[in-house]
């Protein structure tokens, strides 16, 4: 539907006769497709084979193993690693200092039974350090919920991405 005028297709459970689509896509090939998730042997896997994007979940360790797996898939069907692009949605919470810190990170862990490990919690300097752990372990791409952020907040993390990435 995304590559040919009107396809006639005739699979397993599903058939169609010279379908249109349109308006066709705005971008050749489709829209970019994104798999979020991080099952080793089947969903890593087809990200290998069918994905643009991987949405990874984790702390920077599970994240580097994550893309390692995910690196060995694309090398196993011939696919360069670099063409999957990983990105990783987290929660940001931005704290004043480090005894907000400690506190917003007890509080979940009261909140929830466990440490929190994949949301991101810090000083402006913690976050900045967070974010090039992150990145280092194959993150090329942040998604972030705020729910405590202002928008001042949202401003202030803005900064510190710049100030870590650049641009």
């Amino acid at each position: 539907m995304f590559t040919e005028e009107s396809p006639t297709f005739e699979g397993r459970y599903y058939r169609i006769h010279e379908a249109r689509n349109m308006p066709p896509p705005v971008q050749p090939g489709g829209p970019t497709v994104l798999v979020g998730g991080g099952g080793e042997k089947r969903m890593l896997q087809l990200v290998a084979r069918y994905a643009d994007m991987a949405n990874i979940f984790g702390d920077p360790a599970t994240v580097a193993h994550k893309v390692e797996v995910l690196r060995g898939h694309c090398k196993a069907i011939g696919r360069d690693p670099s063409e999957v692009t990983v990105s990783r949605l987290s929660t940001v919470v931005l704290t004043a200092n480090d005894d907000e810190t400690a506190a917003t990170m007890d509080f979940l862990e009261q909140a929830t039974g466990e440490r929190p490990s994949t949301a991101d919690i810090g000083t402006a300097d913690g976050l900045a350090a967070r974010f090039e752990e992150l990145a280092a372990a194959g993150v090329d791409y942040f998604v972030f919920n705020m729910p405590t952020g202002s928008p001042d907040m949202v401003r202030q993390v803005g900064e510190v991405l710049q100030r870590t990435f650049g641009g």
